[in-house]
């Protein structure tokens, strides 16, 4: 039977707090084959994990306003607390913590911190990384700057015509909105080279129809739930 990588949708997003360590290492002990997470750039260069652009805070265990991430600086982010009291962790931070135990799958939400992201993956090179976003021209500008990483295309809308939109950049995965894809979109990827990912696949059910479809990766928010469902 063939079985799609599981990878935990910014962590292991239903017991954790998104985008967290916590969600991370969560992940790691659930044994998610990959980590998917989003990423802003800061005031001063760095590339902080986030799903949205501006943070909501805490201070004190209260609601403490909000910040736009491209204003903070470094010293900022150290000091920043979400909700909970999670530290808002760097790219860096992650990369370290996953090390060679999963893929990290980086979503670029910014638009020209390619070379940041960049950057951060080169000091990693032991770590398995890949890029996507839903502008594509980020992902390849990040190919570009580094040949060997791995690019993926996001994708919310049926593609009537997949060859044509894979054919001129090649990405090596089409990350694709799971009630979207059915076996003749996945035949067409694989035919152009192209793994497919689908995101965010919650039910255990339609995880084995889109495995029976040769689906590659299943981003999940619950990678135990569906972990379950392929090694009982």
């Amino acid at each position: 039977m063939h079985i799609p990588d599981i990878i935990a949708h910014r962590g292991s997003s239903r017991e954790c707090l998104e985008n967290t360590l916590a969600a991370f290492s969560r992940a790691l002990e659930q044994q998610a084959d990959g980590i998917e997470l989003d990423v802003h750039g800061s005031a001063d260069g760095h590339v902080v994990v986030h799903h949205d652009s501006v943070l909501s805070l805490e201070r004190g265990g209260n609601a403490g306003g909000t910040a736009a991430i491209r204003d903070l600086t470094l010293s900022e982010i150290r000091t920043a607390r979400l909700h909970g009291g999670h530290p808002l962790p760097l790219l860096d931070d992650v990369l370290a913590l996953v090390g060679t135990q999963a893929t990290v799958y980086v979503e670029v939400k910014a638009a020209r911190i390619e070379a940041a992201v960049a950057a951060v993956l080169d000091r990693h090179p032991t770590v398995r990384t890949a890029v996507h976003s839903f502008d594509h021209r980020i992902p390849a500008t990040v190919r570009v700057t580094r040949p060997t990483t791995a690019i993926g295309f996001l994708s919310d809308s049926y593609l009537i015509d997949p060859v044509g939109m894979l054919h001129p950049t090649a990405p090596d995965a089409l990350w694709q909105y799971t009630h979207l894809i059915d076996e003749a979109l996945v035949i067409a990827a694989h035919d152009r080279g192209t793994k497919v990912i689908a995101w965010t696949e919650n039910d255990p059910v339609r995880a084995h129809l889109l495995a029976a479809w040769g689906v590659d990766g299943l981003c999940t928010d619950v990678p135990a739930t569906i972990r379950a469902a392929f090694y009982p």
